[in-house]
Order: C-alpha cells, then structure tokens, then sequence
C-alpha cells in the first residue's frame, strides 16, 4: 500500500478553493473547485450553490476569479471573519480600515491569498472556505478487459456454426416433408402373385371358462367342504390332499370341458366358411375328399411330415403349398384365379397342390393436355412429366374397378386448377360414366402431387386418360 501510495503522482500547481455550506447545525454541501472558477451562490440552478430563502439574490459572485487570483465579494448585510496574514478581521473591519475596496458591482471586495480563510454569513446559510492541496485526481471507472475486448471476439463461433446448421438442416427437413414428399404407394405390388397367401378364417374367441355359481352343485360341494374345514381345523394331512386332489380334478374336467366347446364352435364356424367348404366339397377321384380318404396329409417319410404347412415359391408354377389337399375347381378368394388344379409333387407330402394365381391388368394412357384457362404461366411439359410419373397408381386406380367390370374401358377427362402455391385447389372428372369411383381414385392422386409454382396467378388444365383392359 506505501509503494502504491509511493507510486501515485503528487498534484502539482496553485491551491483550489474548498468551500463548506453550513445550515443551522449542519453542514450540507461540500465542494473543491478543482478548475479555479468563479464561484456563485444565488436560487437558481445555474449557480455554483442553491441556496433558497428570503432577501436572497439570483445570481451573486461570492468568489470571483480575477487576474488569476481568488477574491471575496460581501454586502454590507452579510458578516463574517476572515483570516488574513496580518489577523483575523471582521468583514466590517475590512470595511472602516478601507483593506476592502468597492467594485463596479457595488459589493465589497478583499483579494484573497492562498493561506486565508475564513466564513461568510448570508442569510441563514454559512460558507466556509480555504485554500488546499487539489487531490490527485480519480482515474476514470473502466469497464474489465474480457468487456472491453467486444462481444465479437467472445463468440463460440465453432458452436454457433455447427448450431445454424442443425437449425438450417431442421427447417429444410420440415420444408421437405411438408411441401415436396409424397408418400404414394403403388398398388402394382398388391398384384404380384408372389405376395399373394391364403387367408385363413381367425380363430373363433374363446370362451370364459364356466364360473361356478350358486346353482353348481360342484361348486355347493366346494363351499360345503370349505365350511367343514373350517369347523374341522385339527383335520389330518391326509384327508387334505384327498380334498385337493378331488378339486383339481374338478377344475380338470371343466377345462376339458371348456376346450371340447371351443373346439366345437370352431369346426362350426369352418363349416359355415365359403372357401373352406368349396375345398371340401369337391368329390371324385383326385378331389379333396378322396385324397383326405387316402391319407394324403399323412402319407409320406418323416421328413415328409416335418415340411408340413411350409409354402415354396415356384416361379414356373406359382405358389406351392406341401402337404395340403386342394379340389379342382373355384377357389372363391379374392385376388385368385379361377382355376386351381391338384398335382402329385416328389417334394409334397401325399398329393400337393400348385394354385394358379390370376392377376387382372389393364392398361393406361395420358393424352395430350393444354392449359385451358387461367391468369398464370406455367410449363405444361412439367405438368404432364408429373402426371405421367403417376401412371402406375392411376392404372391400379382403374384395374381396382376393372375386377368388377371386366369389359371397362373408355376415356377419363380431368379438369383441375393449380394455385400460385403449385398444389390443385379444385378438380373435377368426367368420362367413364360406369366407374365414378375410377375418376374420384385419380383426382385424388393428382391433388397429392406438387407442381410448380405458376407466375402471374393460377392456372387450369385439362388432361385425357385413355384405359383398356390388358389381359391377365
């Protein structure tokens, strides 16, 4: 602390005026004059001290600097004393030994050295002053040097960089998903025979097992036994375990019974079955009936019967299905053909089958399509590529209603509108009278698509769709 006080720079030039205003009993206000100005007292808020009362002045230079040197301007209403080197004097004693002069402005005034002092009474306010050493001055406040530096230099940049792009990835993933994916399946794949499979009916559900009532006599039989246990506490370890095993036996049969029930309601309810019942109707040499006669599930070598239930991919021949026979004829299920033949197999067990799946196709055609109306422009060439990319979902559009009308065929004329935001704000079709669904099926793959943004407005189009049965 010594070195630093040490160290510190002495002030160095003339005294200043350090100047105290005393109020009654207490001192209110204490200042230097660190620049050597004139010093004024008066009301107003532009003076060097604000002193309020009555009789009061202004604007009154109780201090002027004049020629360098400090002054003391008095009225002959204010008092004082005043410290000088030759004593302390009154401010009327100045006055009478004429030591203070008369200045332009009518007050009194005593030049001042740097050893005086002394006090002035105006009013009801004292001011005290004297001559001092000025202080070394405050250095100024500053602010720390990781502040001062600026907040650019204390920027992460590697985390603010690898953030923005996270935040750019997010917002062009959403953009993505919301504005350009289509998620439009093909329903060419649902006519691939190699997804095609025999559906079996679901299981009946099971029933609850019976509940033993009041009315059960098995059920009296246990509360009775129950009742006669706990009368009887000193019952032996023997009679015990015959009563359990009379009730686990109990419990037996009614869930032999309850699985006898169930097996019932399922034969029923294959019975009831269409397909099921078209595979066991058919009779004769080689049907269904006469291979189950002659045990073709259960012909055959061990190996044979561990590939029971498996299905095989022929793709010659369909599907195969070992050590299941099948009647000739219809096999009444929905995506199949009309055929199904029986054919002995070295790899099936007894007679298996080959099932012939029959798929039904058609075939599509986008005519040539023109902008018919609208205050936009928009490439139509663009327009039909998008179409055209959409033709395997129209022809199933067409082949779903193709199953029920084989002989369908004709022209689909659309109609649709696209918006400034490049997505079909309204459609319609017309054509094909006797499928309305085909028209609602491809209007509605359509308004999934995104097309470009038209300029100037919206714009309408009108495309032809040509359909035809293909074969099968």
């Amino acid at each position: 602390m010594t070195m630093a006080m040490q160290a510190a720079k002495a002030a160095s030039g003339p005294k200043v005026l350090r100047i105290g205003v005393v109020q009654g009993t207490r001192m209110t206000e204490e200042r230097i004059i660190r620049n050597r100005d004139t010093v004024t007292i008066g009301t107003t808020e532009k003076n060097t001290f604000t002193v309020v009362g009555s009789g009061l002045p202004s604007r009154f230079e109780l201090f002027p600097m004049q020629n360098g040197q400090y002054c003391l301007n008095f009225t002959d209403q204010m008092e004082g004393r005043l410290a000088l080197p030759n004593g302390v004097k009154k401010l009327s004693d100045l006055r009478q030994d004429n030591t203070a002069r008369k200045a332009a402005s009518g007050a009194w005034q005593v030049p001042l050295t740097e050893q005086a002092r002394g006090k002035v009474q105006v009013g009801e306010f004292q001011f005290l002053f004297q001559f001092v050493v000025p202080p070394p001055p405050q250095p100024k406040p500053q602010l720390p040097a990781a502040i001062r530096s600026g907040w650019i230099k204390n920027i992460d940049w590697a985390y603010n960089a690898c953030f923005s792009f996270f935040l750019v990835l997010a917002i062009s993933g959403v953009a993505y998903v919301e504005y350009v994916y289509d998620p439009i399946v093909d329903e060419d794949m649902l006519s691939d025979p190699r997804l095609v499979r025999l559906i079996t009916p679901p299981p009946p559900p099971e029933e609850p097992p019976p509940t033993e009532s009041a009315t059960d006599p098995n059920a009296q039989a246990a509360a009775q036994q129950q009742q006669q246990q706990q009368q009887r506490p000193q019952q032996s370890a023997q009679e015990r375990a015959a009563a359990a095993a009379a009730r686990n036996e109990r419990q037996a049969n009614a869930a032999a019974a309850a699985a006898e029930r169930a097996a019932q309601a399922a034969l029923s309810a294959l019975n009831n079955n269409a397909e099921f019942a078209a595979l066991t109707s058919a009779a004769g040499q080689g049907g269904a009936r006469d291979a189950l006669a002659n045990g073709g599930l259960m012909a055959g070598t061990e190996r044979d019967l561990a590939n029971v239930g498996g299905i095989s991919a022929n793709s010659q021949s369909g599907l195969r299905r070992g050590g299941l026979a099948s009647a000739g004829g219809s096999l009444g299920g929905r995506g199949l053909g009309q055929s199904g033949t029986v054919a002995a197999t070295g790899d099936n067990i007894g007679s298996g089958q080959t099932v012939r799946v029959e798929v039904i196709r058609g075939q599509t055609s986008l005519g040539h399509g023109d902008q018919v109306d609208g205050d936009g422009q928009i490439d139509s060439g663009r327009v039909a590529s998008l179409i055209r990319g959409q033709l395997g979902g129209i022809r199933a559009c067409y082949e779903r209603a193709l199953r029920n009308n084989p002989t369908l065929a004709g022209r689909l004329n659309v109609s649709f509108t696209i918006g400034t935001s490049g997505r079909i704000t309204s459609s319609n079709a017309s054509g094909l009278g006797a499928a309305p669904d085909v028209g609602s099926c491809v209007v509605s793959r359509l308004r999934g698509l995104v097309f470009p943004a038209p300029t100037g407005g919206s714009v309408e189009f009108s495309f032809p769709f040509d359909f035809s049965p293909g074969g099968t």
